[in-house]
């Protein structure tokens, strides 16, 4: 597309909601040849939102709203651009006014739809990422919008430097506890592999190691959404958790179990503890392999199945904390490098 006048069209489309697929790739390929063409359409976007603020409110559209509006369009006119770009400024300036009268029209007829594919425009979140390796202790960062998450040791977080408007979405792997600042307008999704949590403001915790069978959800406080999927990627389970309840999913088929939840088992580690009550030595085991980054080997798997009830801090030796889970001295134990060995005693 050679013509201005065509872009001019095409961005009036598209905040009437009438572009078509193939406009919008145009569109799309125009605002990513130039940043200034970026920067002059989200300038509209706002004036855009101007309109819509006023005429979707029950208020009636002020003479202080028009002028508010009036100078936005008056400063895109006035934005600096250099020879090359024909004074292209001065030339938008009424398909600004144009725009404003069109959505104006528009928003005065009746509400509008959200545009599904706006968010393809809007400037892409810069993501970071955090991870505490095997062995590491309790990691705690907080994000823009001031929500608190703690870190366990072998988890990922992948989260965006600043969220979108509309929602306040991070990635999980592995175990974190989150205080979630209260936003009603956005919010908060975590995904796992195999569910997503919604809330708005919250406090619980996520136990979801991607190559863990099960995954667990416990909420302390407040409410929140949990979908569960299957291998195929379709939901199989959706739930509300109130708060005192955990949530046990099955990462192969997606079922969910809710049962009562022990806020001192599932905190300690926020502590630099570890306490489990008539918990499978399997399960045990597991946690102990991230917390010490050892690779713990069983000469028989029916060692897994026996239940053990514990306290141990995360600054003890691991064999000590071998020793204090077999304390009546049915196990040997034998340490090599970053390898142990469980045997039953003959």
């Amino acid at each position: 597309m050679t013509e201005q006048k065509d872009i001019e069209q095409l961005i009036i489309r598209f905040f009437q909601k009438e572009i078509s697929e193939e406009d919008l790739r145009l569109l799309d390929q125009w605002l990513n040849a130039d940043a200034k063409n970026k920067e002059y359409f989200f300038q509209l976007k706002r004036i855009s939102d101007d309109c819509q603020h006023s005429f979707t409110s029950t208020n009636d559209f002020s003479e202080s709203s028009w002028k508010r509006m009036s100078a936005r369009i008056n400063a895109v006119g006035k934005v600096k651009s250099d020879k090359k770009d024909f004074n292209r400024w001065p030339h938008y300036l009424k398909y600004a006014a144009i725009i404003v009268i069109t959505l104006v029209v528009g928003w005065g007829v009746g509400e509008v739809n959200d545009i599904k594919h706006f968010r393809a425009y809007e400037k892409a979140p810069t993501y970071n990422e955090i991870h505490v390796e095997k062995g590491g202790r309790a990691n705690t960062i907080i994000l823009s919008d001031s929500t608190k998450v703690i870190l366990n040791a072998a988890t990922t977080l992948r989260y965006p430097s600043s969220f979108s408007l509309n929602e306040r979405r991070v990635y999980l792997d592995g175990e974190a506890y989150f205080e979630v600042k209260k936003d009603k307008k956005r919010p908060f999704i975590v995904e796992l592999k195999k569910q997503d949590i919604t809330v708005l403001g919250t406090v619980f915790n996520v136990e979801a190691y991607s190559k863990e069978a099960f995954s667990s959800i416990t909420l302390l406080s407040g409410r929140i959404a949990l979908r569960a999927f299957n291998n195929k990627g379709d939901i199989v389970s959706k739930i509300v958790l109130n708060p005192n309840s955990t949530a046990v999913c099955n990462n192969q088929t997606g079922y969910m179990m809710v049962q009562g939840a022990n806020k001192v088992l599932t905190k300690s580690w926020l502590n630099n503890e570890y306490k489990f009550k008539d918990e499978p030595l399997g399960i045990i085991l597991k946690r102990l392999e991230n917390y010490y980054d050892v690779d713990i080997h069983l000469d028989d798997p029916e060692i897994n199945k026996i239940e053990y009830t514990g306290t141990f801090s995360l600054d003890q030796n691991i064999m000590d904390v071998l020793q204090i889970i077999d304390y009546e001295g049915n196990l040997t134990f034998k340490h090599t490098k970053r390898d142990i060995f469980i045997a039953k005693k003959k």
